[in-house]
């Protein structure tokens, strides 16, 4: 079973899904034929520098620590202290060979400081201690690391900031921070490298009590990036998205094609229909005959000349109502002596609907 849908209505939505599948298959194939790109900065040589600081804290001997020495991260009282070695490690790891300079000296660096109100940290004086001078090294390989250790006589510092203490006439706060100053600098075959890492310890000076903090563990990545073009996934929602669209309408054209056929509107009923579109206030519907008994019957050629006629005479157009529209074929207007009748029949023979309005107007 076919559903009749009017002809031209039916190739016109069957030409508009054909064309907008058409289109959409044509976005679709370009979302997955030619992927899009764009800039990104994509690493060309990734490297990661990582430090840290162990200590250990030797005692003098005393009755309160059975072990010569502790490395738990606890307080200590400072009186048992004899000296802390401090062990830095450092390694550099990179994803490809490069070769690349560095240099490292560690530092004892001695402050006096004070607080305000708000926990900020003043210094007032501070002096560097050379524990071990600079040495260089080069990193020729992925993996590189250096070890390096270093003895804090606790005392001797603590005779330091006594000193200046007693020469400035201002007791302060004081500390004494441990640092191994990492420098790499160089050019790779990707360009330059430049970093600094800086570990380091934290020890309390001119205190009864010592807990050592400070930089510690220190993980530091890298890499040199370069600009490139690159290729994007498909976007596979938006592809699916034409592919559900161009279901939905195939699926549409199919049945039009194959469910449907083209019915042609009845030429009669479309003139019949304009008529009284242009005209239907000017029409008197009689529910019987219009019975013509010996008048003198004038065929007129078109509705509009029945419309003038009707208003040189001041009479009504007149028609038999019939609820089938074929019925209703003849219009008139009655005079005394003449009947001026309009057959439809006759004015759309071999006619279109819009000549049989506008023919008048020729």
């Amino acid at each position: 079973m076919k559903f009749g849908i009017n002809k031209n209505l039916r190739m016109g939505l069957i030409i508009v899904l054909i064309i907008a599948i058409a289109v959409i298959s044509f976005f679709l194939y370009r979302e997955v034929k030619y992927p899009r790109f764009e800039e990104q900065n994509v690493p060309v040589y990734s490297y990661n520098n990582k430090a840290s600081v162990g200590f250990a804290v030797y005692f003098k001997p005393n009755e309160l620590y059975e072990t010569e020495s502790m490395d738990k991260e606890q307080i200590y009282l400072t009186e048992f202290v004899d000296r802390i070695k401090a062990n830095f490690n450092y390694e550099f790891s990179a994803d490809r060979d490069a070769s690349i300079n560095g240099s490292y000296d560690i530092i004892a660096k001695a402050q006096g400081y004070t607080t305000d109100l708000n926990g900020n940290i003043k210094i007032i004086w501070e002096k560097d201690f050379t524990l071990v001078p600079e040495k260089n090294f080069t990193i020729n390989r992925k993996v590189f690391s250096l070890n390096e250790s270093v003895d804090i006589k606790l005392a001797d510092y603590n005779a330091f900031v006594a000193r200046i203490i007693e020469a400035s006439n201002v007791n302060s706060q004081a500390s004494l921070n441990v640092i191994m100053n990492i420098r790499l600098q160089g050019d790779t075959d990707y360009g330059p490298v430049e970093e600094a890492v800086t570990p380091s310890l934290t020890i309390p000076l001119n205190s009864p009590t010592i807990e050592i903090s400070g930089n510690r563990e220190i993980e530091q990545p890298g890499a040199i990036e370069e600009t490139r073009q690159v290729q994007l996934p498909v976007n596979r929602n938006r592809a699916i998205l034409y592919g559900i669209i161009i279901g939905v309408l195939g699926i549409i054209a199919c049945f039009l094609i194959f469910f449907t056929e083209g019915i042609l509107r009845d030429q009669y009923e479309k003139t019949l229909k304009q008529i009284f579109k242009k005209y239907g206030d000017r029409f008197v519907a009689l529910n019987s005959e219009i019975v013509v008994r010996g008048g003198n019957i004038v065929a007129v050629k078109s509705i509009d000349d029945l419309v003038r006629i009707s208003d040189e005479l001041g009479k009504p157009i007149i028609y038999k109502y019939s609820s089938n529209y074929r019925e209703i074929n003849k219009f008139h207007v009655i005079d005394e002596n003449k009947i001026y009748m309009l057959d439809l029949s006759d004015l759309i023979e071999d006619k279109k609907p819009d000549e049989a309005v506008a023919d008048s107007s020729k």
